[in-house]
């Protein structure tokens, strides 16, 4: 018991003495006291100073290091934004280039001498290019009427304008159902109608049988009723044979260009 509270007698004074040294230094700061301490203090932390100031040196050039990248990486994603930019703009100007080419290939082949012609562009179809109906990128605004023919490269008739809006219009190609253009053979000068076949293909019908009527005969326009001119290419005939009805001729006609194909129409407006 006596021991416990000798060891208790000690403590409280090294604890005592060490409360009145460091309230000494603190109020009174001798420095002749202090600059032995100051010194041994410094020798005795030099080695962990020469290991901790390259750290916080390198750590210090880390945060820098790291901010650098995440401009980087920001400055990456701004170029990689402007390149995606570019490459949606290139194809862009690429595909106008191909169109003007095609476009201008295609008016050195028009009879642009015999009609005042308007260049549209198809802006929508059935998906299954089963209707025979598209539609094109002028309307009434641009002086597109209903009832006017239209024409792809080289004079070939493809259709008729519908319908007319403000801005657009609808085309009804030669297989709608509903298309009827009266036409002749450039060979034996057999008329007949062209007429559409449920957006499936073009029928040449409705020929006297006394007519001359033979597979490649070459189908034009005859110009009777309407606003279509004659001589406008249609196709040729393919599996000439009796109507069903069994008082005409009929044949399969086979147009020159593909109607699924078609991009570019041209409307014409009148003659010259």
């Amino acid at each position: 018991m006596a021991e416990r509270k000798n060891l208790f007698h000690r403590k409280l004074f090294w604890a005592t003495l060490f409360g009145a040294a460091l309230t000494f230094f603190i109020f009174f700061q001798p420095g002749s006291v202090l600059l032995p301490v100051r010194a041994v203090l410094l020798t005795v932390l030099w080695p962990f100073q020469k290991v901790v100031a390259p750290v916080a040196f390198e750590v210090r050039n880390l945060g820098g290091f790291l901010g650098s990248i995440s401009d980087l990486k920001e400055r990456n994603e701004n170029l990689e934004k402007e390149r995606r930019a570019l490459l949606a703009e290139n194809a862009r100007l690429t595909l106008q280039v191909k169109e003007s080419e095609e476009i201008r290939r295609s008016f050195d082949l028009l009879p642009r001498d015999r009609f005042d012609l308007s260049a549209t562009r198809i802006i929508g179809r059935d998906t299954e290019n089963v209707s025979g109906l598209v539609e094109i990128d002028q309307g009434s605004a641009d002086g597109i009427e209903t009832g006017m023919p239209v024409i792809v490269e080289a004079g070939v008739l493809v259709g008729r304008v519908d319908e007319v809006l403000s801005h657009s219009s609808k085309v009804m190609i030669l297989n709608h159902p509903n298309s009827v253009v009266n036409g002749v053979t450039t060979a034996t000068a057999a008329r007949g109608v062209v007429r559409g076949e449920h957006g499936l293909g073009v029928i040449y019908g409705m020929v006297q049988q006394n007519a001359s009527l033979k597979d490649g005969d070459t189908v034009v326009t005859s110009g009777l009723g309407g606003r279509t001119p004659e001589g406008l290419l249609i196709g040729t005939l393919s599996e000439v044979k009796l109507a069903p009805d069994q008082l005409f001729q009929q044949a399969t006609i086979l147009p020159p260009v593909s109607y699924a194909d078609l991009r570019f129409l041209f409307v014409i407006k009148g003659t010259r």
